[in-house]
């Protein structure tokens, strides 16, 4: 493992690199569109384009990939990803930023279906959870660290324009200097989300649900800590325990979602995070009342006298919320056979880019009557969804045989290609007897 790892240590470099440089610049623009005083939909728009973006390269830029090599395609979009969000610093036009933004979104769907396809041929059944689980650490690390790097700049002048273009630059140096030989081809997703609303309508929902919270937090967030008050440095930190504490919960959820029913698991987290998205709302609205302060004023207020509480709740929220998509993809893969999993997995992840691009417009309308609170009930009101939707799951239809169901796999949301052991996993361990059941036939 090792060997591997050291193998792969350029692509690895790579991505800290591609993810500091994404994670301050979606946190950043979201900041600095807020300063330049675009109305919040108008930056809930933007944010969204860049999810659409994402999607339509998830779907395209395989083709690209084949046709000139994984080095040259990723080397291409790092490149246009630079000279995208150095274009934001010369025209300050939403719309232009609309397109730059859904211009990024594209490209670094291709750089990471360049680097995670990489990857998924060089693991092997024995190393590949191992290596899935480095890159879901190096992701989220390196995803906070550039949220901290918030503090570099100041937010009104274009020095963290250019940190970002940097960083996004510097990733396509160590696949350009390695040695290793092109993977296979790139396969595009054909388990698309019509057909996986077949097998389980649930895990689909729970994907695209999944996206609503991650683009709305990814998207508004900023704009919320801004509303109420937060400085740059402060913003930075609120956003780091977002993304960092997606990490913590995930390990004992899944092992608890792999001893039980797995749909058990998912109610009690989404209504975990309803009750924090809630306590988030109460919080603000008992200190406007207690302190007999306007609601403008006491948003402020808040976070200057209560900055311990809020950082719990959002690292409360956040930890509970990252942890829906892997366990929809895992009570997916209860259901199907061994050989769709890679390709299902490809379709549950274009639910959750579907999800993530009109989250961040969702939760900027619902914030415009409401004001920042809004951010929390639109959270509160897609868990409570997905909280009813797994209800109703649990009475109609019987869970899984324990014998058929696979291990769960954390996973990083800001990816582009599935690299899902239990493919593998699946495909050694089953059974000898043709006359026993698939999860699939079993559940129908």
């Amino acid at each position: 493992m090792l060997h591997t790892l050291s193998l792969l240590s350029s692509l690895l470099i790579a991505v800290s690199f591609l993810l500091l440089g994404a994670g301050l610049f979606n946190t950043f623009i979201g900041l600095r569109a807020s300063v330049e005083g675009f109305p919040r939909e108008l930056i809930g728009l933007m944010m969204s384009g860049y999810y659409a973006g994402f999607v339509a390269g998830a779907l395209a830029c395989g083709r690209l990939i084949n046709r000139v090599g994984h080095i040259r395609a990723f080397a291409a979009f790092c490149a246009v990803s630079t000279v995208a969000v150095l274009l934001f610093a010369f025209n300050r036009e939403p719309w232009f930023w609309l397109f730059l933004r859904a211009v990024i979104g594209f490209n670094m769907a291709g750089a990471f279906i360049a680097i995670e396809s990489w990857l998924n041929t060089a693991a092997t059944p024995r190393n590949r959870a191992t290596l899935m689980a480095v890159y879901m650490v190096v992701s989220y690390l390196a995803l906070g660290g550039g949220q901290l790097l918030l503090n570099t700049g100041e937010v009104h002048g274009d020095s963290l324009f250019m940190l970002s273009a940097l960083l996004l630059c510097f990733a396509l140096v160590p696949v350009a200097v390695t040695r290793r030989r092109h993977p296979a081809p790139v396969e595009s997703p054909t388990f698309g989300p019509l057909r996986l609303i077949k097998v389980s309508p649930l895990a689909v929902a729970g994907c695209f649900c999944a996206g609503l919270s991650a683009g709305a937090i990814y998207g508004m967030g900023p704009v919320y800590g801004r509303e109420l008050g937060m400085s740059v440095p402060e913003i930075a930190r609120f956003m780091a325990v977002f993304v960092v504490s997606g990490l913590i919960l995930q390990y004992p959820v899944g092992r608890i979602s792999d001893r039980v029913d797995r749909r058990k698991v998912l109610l009690w987290v989404v209504g975990a995070a309803m009750i924090a998205s809630l306590a988030m709302i109460a919080l603000m609205q008992y200190y406007t009342v207690v302190e007999d302060l306007p609601e403008a004023i006491a948003d402020v207020e808040l976070w200057a006298q209560h900055p311990q509480e809020v950082l719990a709740l959002a690292a409360l929220y956040g930890g509970l919320a990252f942890t829906i998509y892997p366990l929809s993809v895992a009570y997916a893969n209860d259901l199907i056979e061994a050989s769709e999993m890679v390709q299902a997995s490809g379709g549950m992840l274009l639910t959750f880019g579907a999800g993530a691009a009109v989250g961040p417009l969702l939760a900027a309308a619902v914030m415009r009557p409401i004001g920042p609170d809004g951010l929390f009930v639109f959270t509160a009101l897609t868990a409570a969804g997905l909280g009813a939707l797994t209800l109703y799951g649990l009475w109609v239809r019987p869970h899984p045989p324990t014998e058929f169901k696979h291990s769960f796999v954390a996973a990083p949301e800001i990816t582009a290609t599935p690299m899902d052991p239990r493919a593998d996993e699946a495909m050694h361990n089953t059974p000898a007897e043709p006359s026993q059941a698939s999860p699939r036939s079993e559940a129908e």
